[in-house]
């Protein structure tokens, strides 16, 4: 790293310009109170104006004139609070974006996630371990070999040998009646372990839903150009998106995300996460009460979402830059037409002098593709039998309804239906709900399933894969999930 480099970095990273703020420790120690004590991912406009108002009375912190202006310092802690936080989040230490109701809601930037992380690491640890950390790294490093190894013969010995191991330890406890199991210190070790990788994970997600957010900024700029063709800028977006989705942190995204998704797997987190809580209890373990595991799996699930709606926000937004340019263009065209439409209007009536023409001594050759040959005569059409029953002059009623008379999809009992199957569930997918339900309209009633889902912020659809039987054909459709945020 040069010194150009360092000098760069410290006049445009924003994770600087935070730790340099003469108001750092009031705004960190703020946020780390309502964000990560309360284990809150988003918090409104509103709320957050007056937990900032009732923090600054509480610590009697007083701004200067280089924080604020100095017009602010002889105000009200509520006056100061909405300015504090206007402020930060024009700066980038916040992020704050209307929600579907159109309410302004705040939460931490990436950046902001990376100070508070490595503040913490600052603080003196009561317990550090090592063991734990060390047979982590050992395991990934035998597991980085062992997965990476196309050698069939040397997959089967591997195979084998934890086969022979875990044989032997099947054997050792049914003589003895004994089972080895981790101490109060193991189990506190892995327990933190757990609890800061699954921040830093929530911390991580900031970091993908900012880079589709960077590539919908440069949609615009791109837009904003002029003379840039549709096919130009649609190449752009879409070589960008596949780019953040071929890339190591977009694929690993999107396999999280699939695993997040699998109802399976959410039941057996549960379950882990119930035990593990157990287990600290019975044990007399100290964990300060720290509840931030049993929120975890809804904590991924909306800092996930968010990078999927990013997505989906994404594509609405290139296709209503389209859709401008479209207009755009309708709009010139009809101005020149009009224009032409003027002129032809003041030349009426104004015929052209014997001066305005040319004589041409030969006849003029028209060469006009898609005109008619005088002398070409019309073809006449190719006799043909219809096969018997079938065809003639005469319609009947029945005729009729079937070609004009379609069938109704009735939205609202789809809807009704799918939060009936809610009530109980967190989540069900739209191939259940066909194994369920059926599907009497055939293809039509799944597209209305689709419509309902795309107008809804509680629902997602994947690209993943999710084969619906339809009557006696399989269709491959992509997973729809419906999700109820209630529960």
């Amino acid at each position: 790293m040069t010194y150009e480099q360092l000098c760069l970095l410290f006049a445009q990273s924003v994770t600087l310009k935070i730790l340099r703020a003469r108001s750092a420790p009031m705004m960190l120690s703020f946020f780390h109170t309502v964000f990560k004590e309360k284990n809150q991912t988003i918090i409104t406009n509103a709320e957050l104006v007056t937990r900032l108002s009732d923090y600054l009375t509480h610590t009697g912190y007083r701004a200067t004139d280089d924080e604020i202006d100095a017009v602010s310092l002889l105000e009200d802690d509520d006056t100061k609070a909405k300015k504090y936080i206007d402020q930060w989040s024009n700066q980038g230490f916040l992020r704050k974006y209307p929600n579907d109701e159109g309410i302004d809601i705040h939460e931490l930037s990436s950046d902001t996630e990376k100070v508070l992380h490595w503040v913490t690491t600052l603080q003196k640890r009561e317990f550090i371990g090592t063991e734990s950390r060390f047979k982590d790294i050992f395991s990934k490093l035998k597991e980085l070999v062992d997965q990476s190894n196309k050698d069939p013969e040397q997959r089967i010995q591997e195979l084998e040998r934890k086969k022979f191991e875990i044989e032997q330890e099947i054997q050792a406890i049914t003589i003895t009646g004994k089972v080895q199991v981790f101490d109060d210190t193991q189990i506190k070790e892995r327990v933190y372990d757990v609890n800061r990788m699954a921040r830093e994970l929530l911390g991580d997600f900031k970091e993908v839903e900012s880079n589709f957010e960077q590539i919908t900024q440069d949609i615009y700029r791109k837009q904003s150009e002029r003379d840039v063709a549709k096919g130009t800028l649609l190449a752009y977006t879409l070589d960008a998106f596949e780019a953040l989705r071929q890339k190591d942190q977009g694929k690993s995204f999107y396999s999280f995300w699939q695993f997040l998704m699998d109802e399976t797997k959410q039941s057996e987190m549960r379950e882990l996460i119930d035990k593990l809580y157990t287990l600290l209890e019975d044990r007399d373990i100290e964990y300060k009460n720290d509840r931030f595991l049993r929120k975890l799996k809804q904590s991924l699930h909306a800092s996930g979402k968010k990078v999927i709606d990013a997505n989906k926000k994404l594509s609405d937004k290139l296709s209503r830059v389209l859709n401008e340019r479209n207009m755009t263009e309708r709009r010139k065209t009809m101005e020149l037409i009009n224009d032409i439409r003027v002129l032809a209007f003041q030349t009426l009536g104004n015929h052209p002098s014997a001066e305005d023409f040319i004589e041409i001594e030969t006849d003029p050759e028209m060469d006009l593709p898609d005109r008619w040959e005088l002398a070409d005569e019309k073809a006449a059409s190719p006799a043909f039998q219809l096969p018997e029953g079938v065809g003639g002059e005469e319609y009947s009623l029945e005729d009729m309804q079937a070609l004009f008379n379609h069938f109704h999809i009735d939205r609202a009992q789809l809807e009704e239906r799918i939060q009936v199957q809610l009530q109980n569930k967190k989540q069900i997918s739209l191939k259940e709900l066909v194994e369920i339900y059926g599907s009497e309209k055939g293809l039509t009633e799944l597209i209305t399933y689709f419509a309902i889902a795309s107008q809804s912020s509680s629902h997602i659809i994947l690209e993943t894969s999710d084969p619906v039987k339809l009557g006696n054909r399989i269709i491959n459709l992509p997973m729809v999930l419906f999700t109820n945020s209630k529960n």
